[in-house]
């Protein structure tokens, strides 16, 4: 009777961990203003951005590796490299009406690797792109703007009360998957953040810190 109660304890438990938390509405001509900050977290106009990324892996693999990303906000498009410490280059690809892999070394030549990361750069670099569905405070206070993704999943826009910024994604069935983090001390004056946090759950799980080494503007 015990094993069965802990059991359904831990069903309910995983069920309400898998559902979107809920917005309770405030009062106010704008609820979404104070997250207004975190949106100049993402980068306006295009850009070269040199990160130093350190990868927990599943497994317990660590790994630290250089990110190279060119991307346009207004084409909402990238170009990412991942090269080692030496400058070797194990992926380079690119989204711009469409995935092209240029080169892809193991453990990065996989499909759904290049498709993961994409989703990835456009989760840390690029405002939400669906319709806003609502905005509100959470339970712990937290003020959170919601958005609808064209593919009928969710992203979270939450400010919390210690300043730090999140966009936190869900698949269409409501699970949490991705979690990207940008602390508030990490924000530069120009919003460009030195540090950024990726977590990824579900089936692969893993974490990347990445810190900002180089960021160049291009020309339009």
């Amino acid at each position: 009777m015990k094993e069965r109660l802990l059991a359904l304890v831990a069903v309910l438990l995983f069920l309400s961990c898998a559902r979107l938390p809920t917005i309770v509405p405030v009062t106010g001509a704008d609820p979404c203003g104070p997250i207004e900050g975190c949106r100049r977290i993402f980068p306006t106009g295009k850009w070269q951005l040199l990160h130093s990324i350190e990868a927990d892996l599943p497994g317990g693999r660590r790994s630290v590796m250089m990110g190279l990303t060119v991307l346009s906000s207004r084409l909402r498009s990238n170009r990412s490299v991942i090269m080692s410490l030496e400058g070797f280059v194990v992926f380079d690809g690119e989204v711009n009406q469409g995935l092209k892999v240029h080169r892809a070394l193991p453990p990065f030549d996989s499909p759904s690797f290049a498709e993961g990361l994409m989703e990835d750069i456009r989760l840390i670099f690029f405002k939400p792109e669906g319709a806003t569905a609502e905005c509100g405070k959470l339970m712990d206070g937290s003020t959170v703007c919601r958005y609808i993704n064209p593919d009928g999943g969710f992203v979270d826009m939450v400010l919390r009360s210690t300043g730090t910024c999140e966009s936190r994604r869900y698949d269409r069935e409501q699970r949490p998957i991705r979690i990207v983090r940008v602390p508030a001390d990490a924000r530069t004056g120009d919003g460009m953040p030195q540090t950024i946090e990726l977590t990824a759950q579900g089936e692969q799980t893993y974490k990347l810190v990445m810190t900002l080494l180089e960021a160049v503007p291009l020309d339009p």
